[in-house]
């Protein structure tokens, strides 16, 4: 089988690998799509970040070279010795955190809190390759009406729902969205179905016309309006919630500026360099911030139950589909332009 391969920085290889085979508790699925993800691209172009690199992760003793690829939908083709949860043939998504299941955190469900957190693509081979192995106790089939296309974009669809759970949006409460990316216009979609205002923000005219579409009250461009006087003939007393997908040093700092008094700033994006908050604002505001970091399994079963009720809507965002040989010389590169009108590029593996 084909795969890509994480050596090191800028250094991502299409190899021709050994498929894997299921040990007792796993399945073998055959990779339908696997998203590009910012993450993704952060790790090739400014890592190693995350991927388990000079050592063994704990849990799975992978390191690099690790075929990488974390948003992932496919078709279960053979089944290990113990498994009968599942079915050959079916269409499934998966959860991809790896996590010890036996520490405080883990049996709070809390495994994003693990001290030995793991992640499929980082800590172990991922989906940008024909094959892979997972543990059947980790898949979630795909309900009928969906198909593998939306399912696809299940992964960050349940990071959007872990921050909103995170944030504990209610409905009546104007959310204000910080990014109008992937997960931003994830998250706007899922605070819409619990019945929030929601007003998107962004400077890319195309990602806010695509937020007016999928459901946004309200949409403001900052690079040609004062955010802080538009927010405020928009909510008076500033966002119940503020939500940062964007993951840049002034956006964080600005969502306790946009927040209100007593609200609470959910921080989902991963940032590359350390913010400098006026703790003070902080304190005077009694603000509550609050990081999310991925999702948890009940996160990835809301999420394909979200995408099957037709409450998100995940093809809009699906930009492209691309075969694997395409992922180095019009993949990445597409996704590391500095003005890019798109959000997920899907990788069909077969297609070479």
């Amino acid at each position: 089988m084909y795969g890509l391969v994480y050596h090191g920085n800028k250094n991502v290889r299409l190899e021709n690998l050994p498929e894997p085979e299921p040990d007792k508790n796993e399945v073998k699925i055959k990779i339908d799509f696997c998203g590009i993800c910012a993450t993704d691209i952060e790790e090739y172009a400014f890592g190693p970040k995350f991927i388990s690199f000079d050592k063994p992760h704990p849990l799975t003793q992978s390191k690099v070279p690790l075929i990488i690829g974390h948003e992932i939908t496919g078709t279960i083709v053979s089944l290990g010795a113990n498994v009968t949860n599942v079915k050959t043939g079916t269409k499934i998504v998966l959860d991809g955190t790896i996590s010890c299941m036996k520490c405080n955190q883990c049996n709070s469900g809390k495994p994003t809190q693990c001290h030995l957190l793991g992640t499929i693509g980082f800590s172990q081979n991922g989906g940008l390759a024909e094959y892979l192995t997972w543990p059947a106790a980790k898949i979630i089939e795909i309900p009928p009406e969906v198909s593998s296309k939306e399912a696809a974009l299940t992964e960050p669809t349940s990071v959007a729902h872990h921050a909103i759970q995170q944030g504990e949006i209610s409905s009546n409460e104007t959310i204000v969205i910080l990014g109008a990316g992937t997960i931003g216009l994830l998250s706007l979609q899922i605070a819409k179905s619990i019945g929030s205002k929601v007003v998107a923000i962004d400077q890319n005219k195309m990602k806010l016309e695509m937020a007016k579409k999928l459901g946004a009250d309200e949409i403001i461009d900052s690079s040609k309006e004062n955010v802080s006087e538009s927010l405020q003939k928009l909510t008076v007393s500033g966002a119940d919630v503020v939500i940062d997908t964007a993951g840049g040093i002034e956006t964080s700092i600005q969502a306790t500026e946009w927040v209100r008094s007593g609200g609470r700033v959910v921080l989902v994006a991963i940032y590359t360099s350390t913010p400098k908050y006026d703790f003070n604002t902080i304190v005077a505001k009694e603000i509550q911030v609050l990081g999310s970091l991925g999702y948890n399994i009940n996160d990835v079963k809301a999420a394909i139950n979200l995408i099957a009720q037709k409450k998100v809507l995940t093809k809009p965002l699906i930009s492209e589909i691309i075969g694997i040989d395409k992922v180095l010389s019009y993949g990445y590169p597409k996704m590391l332009a500095e003005s890019k009108d798109i959000f997920r590029i899907l990788v069909d593996p077969s297609k070479y």
